[in-house]
């Protein structure tokens, strides 16, 4: 646990909001080693929060209002609490739609402040104050909310989650040169000092064709090594040629265009593309196209005609077979336990065609799906991931939502990118921008100088009952060469 104090500080957090407009105010103090130690939990020292009235419990809708201003000083360089004056602060503005409309994202605004502050504590660096604000879900809000942390000294924005109210935030982030770390997953509103430190679809095909690629070459020299005479029967499980089963929406849009562009020098070749509609009734024409299904039955017609009894599948004079080795499906949840039987059933054999995802997959609830046996995705170091979910729930007493770790690690990135200048601390872009990158709740992951995160990325196969790591993510990225320079240098992790 957080201990008493820090425990009575996440309380008010969640359920008040106090000061200049709605700001609340978070500190590090010291590390947190209460969550290490064996002997009792005397949690970091901090500064009590001041315990509000009884308000009544909220509603799905109901933000409660502050019972009376909390004493704050706006000093020339932004809001200082009476407790850290002489501080050379460094101020974190957190965007999250407390209010929204959407339950959903009530809820993950919640988990992601959670994890901001058990970030907070995790740096131990007693500079930083962190600002949370309400955005509603709303551009409008978002737009409010970014002005009331640059007006009360913000040196950086977290957030917003959607992509709209990024855009509606960044022109005044760029106007006060303050750079934002936002967890939209729309690639468009990146660069000019805003990063997202999101799951980009582009990043789950680019892991798995990079995977896919250096597969087929072992495979490929393990063949090449075999003598003519040689009794070692090498199966060559070479993946030439994919196909996509996807959905007709932005996401589904993002991944064709990154399939295409990307297998383009990898020797792969992309023979099938299927789309469906929002309706699980909608998937059963797409998943007979792209499997051929009419010609199959063609090829069974004739095999019949000219005498075959059986199972055509057995006889090796049965000729037909797919133009692929591997299927994409970009889908989760229950979406993709509906999908992914269909194919099976119009004759994709997931023992013999490989099926494809995602990190969608990442999900315990798809472990006993038998069509999804096998298939390969990727998704963050498990390790790290493991590591960071029990942390978060031995402090807060419950599961962290799945944008949580996202508020983590951009508090995480503050520290390591602090400069001093000629008017006080700021937040260095240069330094966000470092090759080497940092490791937090998701493993390793860099942002370059478009804004857009890079992360190491496992590869994993579902098995039933359990996912099994089949290829660990990098532990370090290749950094840029120099002049002269004739091979890539390990790089240097910036670890919090």
């Amino acid at each position: 646990m957080l201990g008493t104090e820090v425990m009575s500080m996440r309380v008010w957090t969640d359920f008040c909001r106090v000061g200049r407009g709605g700001a609340i105010l978070l500190i590090a103090a010291f590390a947190l080693t209460a969550c290490e130690s064996t002997g009792p939990a005397s949690g970091p020292i901090v500064t009590p929060a001041p315990r509000p009235a009884p308000v009544p419990a909220p509603g799905p809708d109901f933000m409660p209002q502050p019972q009376g201003p909390m004493e704050e000083n706006l000093g020339p360089n932004g809001l200082v609490p009476p407790h850290m004056e002489g501080r050379d602060l460094v101020r974190i503005g957190l965007l999250l739609p407390f209010s929204a409309q959407s339950a959903a994202l009530r809820k993950e605004a919640r988990s992601m402040l959670s994890a901001a502050q058990m970030a907070l504590f995790e740096t131990a660096d007693p500079r930083l104050v962190l600002l949370p604000k309400d955005t509603a879900g709303t551009e409008a809000g978002a737009q409010s909310a970014a002005q009331a942390v640059i007006k009360d000294g913000a040196a950086i924005i977290l957030g917003p989650v959607l992509g709209g109210a990024v855009s509606a935030v960044s022109p005044a982030a760029a106007s006060a040169n303050i750079p934002m770390i936002a967890f939209s997953t729309d690639r468009s509103v990146a660069g000019e000092g805003v990063y997202l430190l999101s799951f980009l679809p582009e990043a789950d095909v680019a892991r798995m064709l990079d995977f896919i690629t250096r597969r087929n070459q072992k495979t490929f020299e393990a063949l090449a090594m075999l003598r003519p005479d040689a009794e070692t029967v090498v199966e060559d499980k070479s993946i030439h040629a994919l196909a996509l089963l996807r959905p007709d929406n932005g996401y589904g849009d993002r991944i064709e265009e990154a399939l295409f562009s990307q297998s383009a020098n990898t020797g792969l070749y992309i023979t099938d593309i299927a789309r469906y509609g929002r309706e699980s009734q909608s998937m059963a024409a797409p998943a007979r196209q792209i499997a051929h299904v009419d010609e199959r039955n063609a090829a069974i017609a004739l095999w019949t005609k000219e005498g075959g009894i059986g199972d055509p599948g057995l006889d090796p004079a049965f000729e037909f077979s797919l133009p692929y080795q591997a299927i994409m499906l970009p889908e989760s949840g229950i979406r993709l336990r509906s999908l992914a039987p269909l194919l099976p059933i119009n004759g994709v054999d997931p023992k013999i065609t490989r099926f494809i995802g995602t990190s969608l997959w990442n999900d315990e609830d798809l472990l006993h799906e038998p069509a999804l046996f096998g298939g390969w995705f990727p998704a963050p170091n498990a390790k790290d991931s493991a590591s960071f979910a029990q942390n978060y729930e031995r402090n807060f007493a419950e599961k962290p939502s799945r944008l949580a770790s996202l508020a983590h690690d951009g508090v995480l990135v503050v520290v390591p990118s602090i400069s001093k200048g000629q008017t006080g601390t700021y937040i260095d872009r240069v330094k966000i921008e470092n090759p080497g990158g940092f490791r937090g709740a998701d493993g390793l992951f860099r942002f370059d100088q478009n804004g857009l995160v890079e992360r190491a990325l496992s590869v994993f196969e579902l098995r039933q009952g359990k996912f099994r790591e089949i290829e660990p993510a990098p532990e370090q990225f290749d950094l840029p060469l120099n002049d002269g320079e004739e091979a890539a240098l390990p790089g240097a992790l910036l670890s919090q």
